[in-house]
């Protein structure tokens, strides 16, 4: 009895899924040990028991195993964005990001090992940056709901936007750099009544 085309299917994407866990697993317990500039990706296919151009064809860059969950996370984030009803777009954007600040929360041990590695990878800070100005950018779409239209819109917009990833990237420092475990959502939830605040 053969199988049938839906289960090979179901096969296929749980080795890729397998595959891609394993390459990830391979890459980041290679740069704690040895640093990101100085691990191959030859050195990560082989501990992730693939080839090469496998690795490669799961991730582009070693960079990109870094943030190996990125592009989830960004469709996440814009989903999220979708406008409750008589949601103003501040409130949009702090609902979104205190969600987006669970999954972050239930993941610690993961995005603390991700930025041992970035903190001291000039390379991966400056790429951490560009990803940063995409979130921002969606933003500032949601914010502009907020503002009149014409060129002091946008620009209260964008400034509201970038205030806030500033905002965002301090508090996630705190809870990353904190010797015991903190609460990240209760942190998110003091930084957004700042920013409310200075923001009325």
């Amino acid at each position: 009895m053969t199988a049938s085309p839906e289960a090979h299917a179901g096969l296929r994407d749980r080795r890729k899924t397998e595959r891609r866990a394993a390459l990830v697993e391979a890459a980041y317990a290679l740069f704690r040990d040895r640093g990101f500039a100085a691990t191959t990706m030859d050195e990560i296919a082989e501990r992730a028991g693939v080839s090469r151009r496998t690795a490669f064809r799961y991730f582009p860059t070693k960079e990109a195993l870094v943030f190996p969950e990125r592009e989830e996370r960004f469709a996440r984030f814009t989903e999220l964005l979708r406008p409750a009803p008589r949601e103003s777009g501040f409130d949009t954007v702090r609902r979104a990001c205190l969600a987006l600040a669970a999954d972050y929360d239930a993941d610690r041990a993961r995005v603390v090992a991700q930025w041992a590695i970035v903190k001291d990878e000039p390379s991966l800070l400056g790429r951490e940056l560009q990803l940063d100005r995409e979130f921002e950018e969606a933003m500032r779409g949601v914010l502009a709901r907020d503002v009149p239209s014409g060129p002091r819109g946008d620009r209260l917009a964008r400034v509201r936007a970038g205030a806030i990833l500033g905002a965002i990237r301090a508090t996630m420092r705190v809870w990353l750099e904190s010797a015991r475990p903190v609460d990240l959502i209760a942190l998110g939830r003091e930084t957004f009544d700042d920013l409310a605040a200075g923001m009325s």
